[in-house]
């Protein structure tokens, strides 16, 4: 009975984990409660740099041809930031739910200082949060109507089949809209397409400002977390 169980928890974090390789497709959420729901991931093929920008415009790149980028995707990167350590826990509403994003003004350079992972509903009883462990080094730049953003997250996630390492290193350059607390991103300068993702945000103006990052797996929606202090 055990073995069987196992089996199962390795299979479920081997497929709702992956939700933190974040630099991946253009989407946004809306400012609305998250609701937990069982969607089907969606994991297109890497793509080369001509074929992002064909995907972002809507046709396909000239053969030898690089089209040219929608922005000069020259933002630096942030240094000097720091790990942190991120908590965990399974979502369960109505008390174990990300916050409300509210939206905002998203301007200058966002150092993430917190984070929380909220697995999936679906892993209840296969993960045990309470000693699951990581870091997570994050960073985001908003310029006009430029970004760039990364993150590095390694968890060490407690399951029915022993510990299970997860880890994402992804760097997400291009433009960006705002409508609301949905944030979306063209990746108009990333080299592939990776996992699809919705992100939303709040920036109130106080120096503090939270990046919701949300993707979809068979056994529900995980969150991703992310509170930052801006420059």
């Amino acid at each position: 009975m055990f073995a069987t169980r196992s089996l199962r928890s390795a299979a479920l974090v081997a497929l709702v984990i992956p939700v933190v390789l974040l630099a991946c497709s253009a989407s946004g959420t809306s400012g609305a409660p998250p609701v937990d729901t069982a969607v089907a991931p969606t994991v297109p093929a890497p793509a080369t740099d001509a074929g992002v920008a064909a995907i972002d415009s809507g046709h396909d790149a000239p053969d030898g041809a690089t089209p040219p980028k929608k922005n000069d995707c020259k933002l630096a990167e942030l240094t000097g930031v720091a790990d942190v350590t991120p908590a965990f826990v399974v979502y369960a509403a109505p008390v174990d739910v990300p916050p409300v994003m509210t939206g905002g003004t998203l301007v200058g350079n966002y150092r993430v200082d917190a984070a929380k992972v909220y697995l999936p509903s679906g892993t209840a009883g296969l993960v045990d949060p309470r000693t699951s462990s990581g870091k997570v080094n994050a960073w985001a730049i908003f310029s006009g109507t430029d970004y760039r953003l990364q993150l590095k997250a390694d968890f060490l996630i407690a399951s029915a089949a022993g510990p299970q390492a997860q880890g994402a290193n992804s760097l997400s350059q291009g433009g960006f809209t705002v409508s609301g607390p949905a944030l979306t991103l063209d990746h108009a300068c990333d080299t592939a397409i990776a996992q699809e993702a919705d992100y939303s945000f709040t920036d109130t103006g106080n120096g503090r400002a939270t990046i919701l990052i949300k993707t979809p797996s068979p056994y529900g929606d995980t969150y991703l977390e992310l509170d930052a202090a801006r420059d």
